[in-house]
């Protein structure tokens, strides 16, 4: 089935946290320099998106029954990865968040693939002022496959 869930997340050290509810992801060990310059690390059984800031953003999880055909341009920064939900719970969070207590949402298990799509990143003046970034993820069945960057934001100089 195909849905769209919406959270305001608490960014806290500027990422959160999408894994099968079973994960014992190390979250220290899976930020690689490449993996910042994605904005997205990837650990076989979670994803860590990353953001722009420290504070309360906006995320939306989009269950897929194929893969998005996504128009680039739409969004800042695109990184694509995959992790395998064998519980079929995924677990949406704060990384600093209380397990027990975070948000479940009942899927097939299996591999999933994933694009994580920032937009709004114009919007941003400072980390702590009110903007309209918005960090998308998309899941859908599919293979394992190795994250990659497919569009990189780039600040102002």
């Amino acid at each position: 089935m195909e849905a769209t869930h919406k959270f305001t997340i608490f960014a806290d050290y500027f990422q959160f946290i999408v894994m099968d509810e079973t994960s014992d992801a190390d979250f220290s060990a899976i930020w690689t320099e490449e993996a910042l310059e994605r904005m997205l690390a990837a650990d076989e059984s979670a994803l860590c998106p990353g953001t722009l800031r420290n504070v309360n953003v906006e995320v939306e999880l989009h269950l897929l029954k194929r893969a998005p055909s996504l128009d680039l341009n739409a969004y800042d920064h695109v990184s694509e990865a995959s992790f395998v939900c064998s519980s079929g719970k995924v677990v949406v969070m704060s990384c600093t968040g209380y397990l027990p207590e975070a948000p479940r949402i009942d899927v097939r298990p299996g591999t999933y693939e994933a694009l994580f799509a920032v937009s709004g990143v114009a919007t941003i003046s400072s980390e702590w002022e009110p903007a309209e970034d918005k960090y998308s993820l998309f899941l859908w069945p599919g293979a394992a496959r190795q994250a990659k960057l497919l569009k990189h934001w780039k600040r102002a100089a």
